[in-house]
């Protein structure tokens, strides 16, 4: 690789972690919604556009490119650095037109630079006619690797150790040293006069080859998304999952443009940039997509790869063997197709600048670029706001596979002939991808839809020991299922803040899931008013799979449901709540950690109406010491009134802004409310007060010494998914199971909570020999605890 190549590589690292940055920063502002993350696609990727066509004539003029080079490198890093700071003093909101007045201020000048570099670093390298296709195919591939290298850089090393303001500093610090050391390194590159002749016809914006790369970006990055979805529902969403599909996809792109630069001769052996093998990439790219979906099919041995998958753990896993099965799924589906769009960009670049007078290469790299780009850019939305939604993923794939052949007849020679090779090739691939469920005896997919945000299934399965049992699958991972001690955990998520409370009318659920925990709430006496928080719209439908033991929650009159960014729409709200619950995915998948973190826990805070009280669920599986009582010191850095409960083996923290009336002993249980909390095990007031683990001062002590974590230092989403295979948190069940405790409850509820504490030693004994069948045992004994008379009596 060369001096030149190399500073495109590390300029192509610092803008992959930019992009991933400033994405999330923006999504605070913005929120995370279908209208958040369009606005966020267009002014980045059109920003690129924009900077490519309307700089490439700069470019060419400029008798000092190198400089222009390294000004425009140091200038983006300075932005940078600087963002973060320009990001806080803005306050999150929800007005359309603010927000694209937004964006548009944040993001289109560092984007217009970016896309600025690509005609610069052409004519940074294109010393000769004939040049073209080869320089191009080492700068454009180049480029790329970096930013494959970016997409791991970031969410491995600098936003776990930096967080996220420092991160982009030290991106911004690579951008700088980029400039600097283009300023040594390319000190005469393309300031030489070139040979000057009269320019021939203007360049055309209509042009066949032109329209074919808009078809090619807009399959490519369309394919991106649905086939990233599908492997995330495999690997399942953490950042690392994310990242290393991204980082083989980017990769693959520029192992494809690499590639013809070794394997380019100008004496024509080999494979050349050129038109003719932009048809052939074009042509191959669908046979190409459905080998590679063909290849996982095989690797993990499904009968239908569009069916509702689960997340996938390889055997005697470890964070090293599960990261390197990851890699190797995302190179069997991801790297085909890339490998042929890496190279298809420099081959349309070359056939298409080669038609006109030198003076005009820039442009018309540019323009390609642009085109390629834009078509980039639609295909990112239509697959992932249109065709995913409306058509699922396998009829998806038929109009973004059907681009390339397009693009392919349109270009080249011996058009009909070779499109209907191609074409034959990939219906012949299509066919054999096709196959029936392989999904186990005795399961019922019951629901499957898909959205901007997620793939959404219901199952149902029946077995002998358990009897019948109704899961919810969000991007290939269980979040929640009708057995009795997830049923337990999703009931008290809501009855213990509201019991607590005593006079609930209004209430908040972030996060709908099964809706049982928003349906609990339309137990409690008095309750007039209901909002529901859902991001995914995909989930109601799921949702109403589960009426029998959510009150029918989705379609009750009280309710109202919005199809919003929980967080974002809290922060942009002006409305108080009696009771605001949040029950999230696992603190290990990606994004997680913003409805984890100290400003969100403050906004439910802030949002409590006078005597309000909220409720947070803590998983304590699949998380380490550390983790968790990160969560609580984080909680309790919002709320200056906590506790925790002991649901089995996940925790329901309560905090509150004044201190709570609190549940008395000789509450009486009633109507719906008491038919649902006995499904559960819990039969009385004292059955309930038996579980509190933590009075503020004891929970506030278990997390002393450790950092709250913050928006800008989103620890948790890291470190958790290290945690991923550790199974249960047993220390903080062991601590939540002391018996010094039990003599703070009240006296009549201690009977029971030490009969609660014995079960859980029970199940913590018997973890060594089997997570699944301890915790399946741990669940019967909460449910059938035989001492009735001290619950009842």
């Amino acid at each position: 690789m060369r001096k030149s190549d190399s500073l495109f590589f590390l300029s192509g690292a610092a803008a992959l972690v930019y992009q991933t940055v400033w994405i999330r920063l923006l999504a605070r502002l913005l929120g995370s919604d279908a209208g958040g993350l369009a606005i966020v696609l267009a002014v980045f990727m059109g920003g690129m556009a924009l900077g490519a066509t309307c700089l490439a004539g700069v470019a060419r003029r400029t008798s000092r490119p190198v400089l222009l080079f390294a000004l425009l490198e140091i200038g983006l890093g300075i932005w940078a650095a600087l963002s973060p700071m320009m990001f806080a003093l803005v306050e999150p909101t929800s007005d359309g037109l603010t927000r694209l007045l937004l964006t548009v201020t944040m993001l289109l000048p560092p984007t217009i630079v970016m896309g600025a570099t690509f005609p610069l670093m052409a004519r940074l390298t294109i010393r000769a006619e004939g040049q073209t296709g080869t320089e191009t195919s080492a700068f454009y591939g180049s480029n790329t690797l970096g930013a494959a290298f970016g997409a791991l850089l970031g969410p491995l090393l600098l936003m776990p150790w930096l967080g996220l303001s420092k991160a982009l500093f030290a991106a911004a610090l690579l951008d700088v040293l980029v400039g600097v050391l283009a300023l040594s390194w390319l000190s005469s590159a393309g300031e030489k006069e070139r040979p000057t002749r009269e320019a021939h016809t203007p360049l055309p914006w209509i042009d066949p080859l032109l329209i074919a790369t808009f078809l090619v970006g807009f399959c490519g990055l369309g394919l991106e998304v649905i086939l990233a979805r599908l492997l995330v529902t495999v690997t399942g969403s953490s950042v690392y999952a994310y990242a290393i599909v991204l980082g083989v996809f980017l990769a693959g792109i520029g192992l494809g443009s690499r590639q013809l630069v070794q394997r380019g001769d100008p004496k024509g052996r080999g494979l050349r940039a050129d038109a003719s093998t932009f048809q052939w990439v074009a042509l191959a790219l669908p046979a190409l997509t459905l080998a590679g979906l063909l290849a996982l099919r095989w690797q993990l041995g499904e009968g239908d790869l569009f069916g509702a998958l689960q997340n996938r753990m390889p055997v005697g896993a470890s964070v090293p063997r599960l990261w390197a099965s990851h890699a190797l799924l995302a190179a069997l589906a991801l790297l085909p197709p890339a490998l042929a769009l890496g190279a298809a960009l420099p081959s349309a670049a070359a056939g298409f600048a080669e038609r006109f007078d030198p003076e005009l290469r820039e442009r018309a790299l540019a323009r390609i670029y642009t085109f390629n780009t834009t078509g980039a850019l639609f295909g990112t939305l239509c697959a992932g706001f249109l065709l995913l939604p409306r058509l699922g993923p396998e009829l998806a794939l038929l109009p973004l596979l059907a681009c390339p052949l397009l693009a392919g007849l349109m270009t080249g020679t011996k058009r009909v002939a070779r499109t209907t090779l191609a074409l034959v090739a990939t219906l012949g691939l299509g066919l054999l991808l096709r196959g029936s469920s392989t999904t186990e005896q005795n399961l019922e997919v019951l629901y499957l839809e898909h959205d901007a945000h997620a793939s959404v299934s219901v199952e149902e399965v029946t077995k002998p020991d358990a009897g019948r049992v109704r899961s919810l699958r969000v991007n290939g991972k269980v979040v929640a299922t009708t057995a009795p001690v997830d049923l337990r955990l999703q009931l008290l998520l809501g009855h213990v803040p509201g019991l607590l409370h005593g006079q609930v009318k209004s209430a908040l659920v972030i996060g709908l899931g099964t809706g049982m925990t928003a349906g609990s709430l339309l137990d409690l006496e008095g309750l007039e008013h209901l909002d529901l928080f859902e991001i995914s719209a995909a989930v109601p439908g799921g949702t109403r799979q589960f009426a029998e033991w959510n009150n029918n929650v989705v379609d009750d009159p009280r309710t109202h449901l919005h199809h919003v960014d929980g967080r974002h729409a809290l922060a942009t709200s002006t409305e108080q709540w009696d009771l605001i619950t949040s029950d999230p995915i696992h603190p290990w998948t990606r994004g997680s950690s913003d409805l984890y973190a100290r400003e969100h826990f403050e906004q439910m805070a802030e949002h409590l109406a006078p005597g309000g009280v909220a409720s947070q669920w803590l998983p304590l599986y699949q998380l380490s010491t550390l983790d968790v009582q990160t969560v609580v010191a984080t909680w309790c850095a919002a709320f200056p009134h906590v506790s925790a409960w002991l649901t089995a083996y996940d925790l329901a923290l309560i905090g509150s802004l004044e201190p709570l009336p609190g549940l008395e002993e000789s509450s009486e249980l009633s109507g719906d409310l008491a038919l649902h909390l006995s499904d559960a095990g819990l039969h009385s007031a004292r059955g309930l007060l038996a579980l509190q683990v933590a009075d503020d001062t004891s929970l506030r002590a278990f997390a002393e010494g450790v950092e709250p974590m913050s928006d800008d230092q989103p620890v948790l989403e890291f470190r958790a998914p290290f945690s991923f295979l550790g199974g249960y948190a047993t220390e903080v069940l062991a601590w939540a199971g002391r018996p010094e405790f039990v003599d703070q409850l009240p006296a009549s509820a201690r009977p029971r909570a030490r009969e609660v504490r014995d079960a859980l030693d029970e199940f913590l004994s018997e973890l060594p020999g089997g997570w699944t069948a301890a915790a399946r045992r741990y669940g019967e004994r909460l449910l059938a605890l035989p001492s009735a008379n001290l619950d009842q009596s």
